[in-house]
């Protein structure tokens, strides 16, 4: 059983304190625990609840690296891709991305050609392991005739087809990584999300000793460590930092991606130039202009991404209606039959990416490569911080940071997997049947433990919302199992049932209600939390659709 136990948690000394639980913090804390370390995770908000819910949900293998002959870059890319398809095979599809091709240079048809059986060639392997169904076919060059239907009214003489490649699309970002952090705990590891790091001492025994705040208690716990693991992203320079270090800092941007009710593109991600020049100062190959992806997202589409300069604290990052209209604005420029408006999305995702440096002509060079350093002063040379880029090769610093603990320290630990004490397969009831696709469609093979939950509820009406598909046992099984503790956490990072539009302040208001009989919320309470949700779709237009 999953608890959230802090006291559990700071009980025993541990190996490796893993600070942040985005995609680095969650994966590290996995490969970690896997490798035998004594491991905890801890989160001062909730699991996957900042820039690592706001990707474009590609999980990419790096095609685009090729512009940078970084081969070791991509295969980087499609093993952290593999990984993620072969964890959660049930959150992942294959995504089909095209790209007009024109002229004879890097958009003519025999670069692209070349560059796809690269891609091809790099990615040999790139579906070892996988379910059939999701395996990734090779890429291919299309028709003129093909591009223009897939990409209707395209404003271009010089079109001679297009190219088209696969990666991965994840459904739900934010349960991938969940599944690392509940992964991390099949094997041994401890978390707890509202749980902040405050400070950091080194004892007289060799260890470390970090308070940590229980967010919703307030209570404070003292946690003895080994190692430190400071992943808390763009947290990382505010939180665990050794002395020395503090005049070393990290520009940053922020990266935001809109979701429209439109569906602009149906089956494919389409890449497509922006109209202002772009310089990638560490190409080799310009490219000249950046490219903005279309990504059909559960009946909705993705675009993105743009990056702007900020300075703002991460604690209080504020998307205005202005960046959103200048992104609109930006896409209808870049393909005017999309007729997009403000009032067309339904959702936007932000947050804060290492920059290197932006030029006079306000051209943003973002950060290439997630790193991690070990900090050099004497009393905290056990303290790694990690600077994470890309979503998508998380896997590969975690890889890297176990191989550098091993050099530092061998795990004692021969921890296997632990034993699942879930119901076991095939007890699905004829009555149970019904909701047995829609469970594994949301959870996996995890649905299975909603059985137990749907076995005791007592109430003959098992729905919370039927029109959202939303069953009183799974919000049960989200709380006592993969520790939802605030309404945001089930809307926004265990279902998706509000990661693409708002639901509605009637679905918010039942869902509290449930919620609230679990965890012993009053009135003041449930308004606080849906008040809470409906905040994060400000400053859409539809708020006002919510508020029905």
């Amino acid at each position: 059983m999953t608890i959230r136990d802090l006291t559990k948690l700071s009980s025993d000394i541990i190996d490796v304190l893993v600070i942040g639980a985005g995609a680095h913090g969650a994966t590290i804390a996995y490969h970690v625990a896997k490798a035998g370390y004594r491991t905890a995770l801890v989160e001062k908000n909730d699991f996957c609840g900042a820039t690592s819910a706001s990707s474009l949900k590609i999980l990419h293998g790096g095609l685009r690296y090729l512009q940078h002959l970084n081969i070791k870059r991509m295969r980087h890319s499609i093993a952290a891709r593999r990984e993620m398809m072969q964890l959660a095979p049930y959150l992942v599809e294959p995504l089909a991305c095209m790209m007009p091709l024109s002229g004879k240079g890097l958009r003519g048809k025999r670069v692209m050609q070349a560059a796809l059986f690269l891609n091809d060639c790099i990615g040999w392997d790139r579906n070892q392991d996988l379910p059939v169904d999701i395996r990734l076919p090779r890429g291919h060059i299309v028709s003129e005739k093909k591009c223009r239907e897939t990409i209707p009214d395209i404003d271009s003489e010089e079109l001679h087809g297009g190219c088209v490649w696969y990666d991965g699309l994840a459904l739900d970002t934010e349960r991938l990584i969940l599944e690392y952090v509940l992964g991390s705990i099949s094997y041994g590891a401890k978390a707890a999300n509202y749980a902040e790091a405050k400070a950091v001492e080194k004892g007289d025994d060799d260890l470390y000793q970090v308070t940590i705040q229980d967010r919703l208690s307030k209570e404070t716990h003292q946690v003895k460590t080994r190692f430190i693991v400071n992943a808390s992203g763009p947290w990382f320079e505010k939180s665990i930092q050794a002395p020395g270090e503090k005049d070393k800092k990290q520009k940053w941007a922020l990266a935001l991606n809109i979701v429209s009710k439109k569906k602009i593109f149906e089956k494919y991600a389409v890449a497509l130039e922006g109209h202002t020049q772009y310089e990638d100062k560490d190409a080799i190959i310009k490219r000249g202009k950046r490219l903005y992806f279309f990504v059909p997202w559960r009946g909705h589409t993705m675009i993105g991404t743009e990056y702007m300069e900020s300075v703002a604290d991460p604690d209080c990052l504020q998307v205005k209606r202005e960046m959103i209209q200048n992104m609109v604005d930006g896409v209808n420029a870049i393909y005017p039959p999309a007729q997009l408006k403000y009032e067309d999305i339904s959702f936007f995702h932000a947050g804060l990416l290492p920059m290197h440096s932006r030029s006079e002509e306000n051209n943003i060079q973002m950060e290439k490569n997630s790193t991690f350093f070990a900090h050099t002063d004497d009393g905290f040379s056990r303290v790694i911080s990690v600077k994470g880029v890309k979503y998508t090769t998380a896997p590969y610093i975690a890889h890297e940071i176990v191989e550098f603990l091993k050099k530092e320290c061998q795990p004692e630990l021969g921890i296997g997997k632990l034993e699942n004490s879930s119901v076991a397969d095939g007890q699905w009831s004829s009555e149970q049947l019904p909701y047995k696709d829609i469970l594994e469609r949301k959870y996996g093979q995890r649905a299975i433990q909603i059985l137990s939950f749907m076995q005791k509820e007592q109430d003959s009406d098992i729905w919370i919302d039927e029109e959202s598909e939303l069953l009183k046992a799974e919000v049960s099984y989200l709380i006592n199992e993969e520790m939802a503790c605030k309404l945001s956490d089930v809307v926004l990072r265990r279902t998706g049932l509000g990661t693409a539009e708002c639901p509605g302040r009637k679905v918010l208001e039942k869902l509290a209600d449930y919620m609230s009989g679990v965890l012993a919320w009053d009135e003041t309470r449930k308004e606080q939390e849906v008040n809470d949700v409906l905040h994060r779709y400000a400053p859409l237009v539809f708020q006002d659709v919510c508020n029905e």
